[in-house]
C-alpha cells in the first residue's frame, strides 16, 4: 500500500506538534512480513527494481487508529542501537473505497491496546 508517513516519536520522545508538523514526509510502499516468527512493518521507496535500504522498520506493530484515509501503527523501532516505541501517522495516497475504511475503522475499535 502506498503511504505518506510521519513519526510521531523521535528517539523514544514525543514529538510537539510543531515538531511533528513540521517534518516532511516519508512517501513510499508499507510490506508487512512475518521475519523469523516476528511480525515486521516496513517502508520501502516504491520504485520498480529498488533495492535501497529501507524508509523505516517497525517491529511489532500493532493497529493504532484508522479513519478514512489515515492510519497509525504503534511498534518498537531500533534507534542508535537501542529500541525505542514508535507510532507511524501515515496518510493513503489513493483513497480507500469506503466500504474498506469503515471496516478497518470497526477492526481498529475491537483491539485491545493494552501494552503485552
Amino acid at each position: 500500500m502506498r503511504v505518506k508517513m510521519r513519526p510521531r516519536y523521535r528517539g523514544g520522545t514525543r514529538l510537539s506538534k510543531r515538531e511533528f508538523v513540521d517534518q516532511a514526509w516519508a512517501c513510499g510502499a508499507l510490506v508487512l512480513r512475518d521475519v523469523e516468527g516476528r511480525l515486521q512493518l516496513g517502508l520501502w521507496e516504491a520504485r520498480p527494481g529498488d533495492l535501497a535500504p529501507p524508509l523505516g522498520i517497525l517491529w511489532r506493530p500493532e493497529l493504532a487508529a484508522c479513519a478514512y484515509e489515515t492510519i497509525s501503527f504503534a511498534g518498537v523501532e531500533q534507534v542508535g542501537g537501542r529500541w525505542c516505541y514508535q507510532v507511524w501517522y501515515c496518510e493513503i495516497q489513493h483513497s480507500l473505497p469506503a466500504p474498506l475504511s469503515h471496516q478497518l475503522l470497526e477492526a481498529a475499535a475491537t483491539i485491545n491496546y493494552e501494552p503485552n
